[in-house]
């Protein structure tokens, strides 16, 4: 019984959160996702249906003396705009949708057979993940800058704590209006184990990709020239 509602929660849940927490019958979470939609699309839909018609009739009562002498036509327009009303109050308009979503939930799983997530469980994962993404970067502290050093024959040499995505023989990279491309990459001892020895790139060279290094990493850590034994 247990892992029959558990099965169940994870059916609200994004594929991505399943993968983690197996559930114990992928049936029996296609089965939640497909008739749980249904009933979920059926429950609302009755909630809106006995709240409008609650409303309609408290503001048909309010509406009353005003409507002495008003045609069919009339009425009618009063009872869209009554209607219109209660499906732009915000309790309305989620329950609304609610019920669509079920609705998506059921014809997914009757239809194609696929578990359709609720929005609102993946939104909630989505701000989880992102919350604690960055309580981890608090407590890893402020990001390390890159630090740049110039070497002999204009090449410029950039230790980074983080891979530079891209960054290989093909690509071009822009630095102070200048072009570089990598030369080679070599690994050193932590918080900058990334390093790259870029040279000018060549007037000659197709631009297959490009990338700009920002100014602000240039402005972080002040350029500076190595000694004589590193060149």
């Amino acid at each position: 019984m247990r892992s029959i509602f558990r099965d169940f929660l994870l059916s609200f849940c994004p594929a991505k959160v399943r993968k983690t927490w197996r559930p114990s019958s992928q049936l029996t979470v296609l089965r939640a996702a497909t008739w749980g939609g249904a009933a979920q699309f059926l429950l609302i839909a009755l909630v809106l249906i006995v709240q409008f018609k609650h409303f309609f009739i408290l503001r048909l009562q309010q509406a009353a003396p005003h409507m002495d002498g008003v045609n069919s036509t009339g009425e009618a327009v009063v009872t869209v705009l009554f209607a219109i009303e209660f499906l732009f109050h915000p309790l309305s308009f989620f329950l609304l949708y609610v019920a669509l979503e079920g609705s998506v939930r059921f014809i997914g799983g009757l239809v194609s057979s696929e578990v359709i997530p609720s929005l609102l469980v993946f939104l909630l994962f989505k701000l989880s993940a992102s919350t604690s993404r960055s309580i981890s970067r608090q407590r890893m502290g402020s990001p390390v800058a890159d630090a740049v050093e110039r070497l002999s024959d204009a090449r410029i040499r950039i230790a980074s704590a983080a891979v530079k995505a891209g960054w290989n023989s093909s690509v071009t990279i822009g630095i102070n209006g200048r072009w570089f491309e990598v030369e080679r990459e070599e690994y050193a001892q932590p918080p900058r184990p990334y390093v790259y020895v870029l040279r000018p790139a060549p007037p000659e060279k197709i631009l297959r990709g490009y990338q700009e290094y920002p100014d602000a990493a240039l402005e972080t850590v002040a350029m500076k020239t190595p000694d004589a034994g590193l060149t």
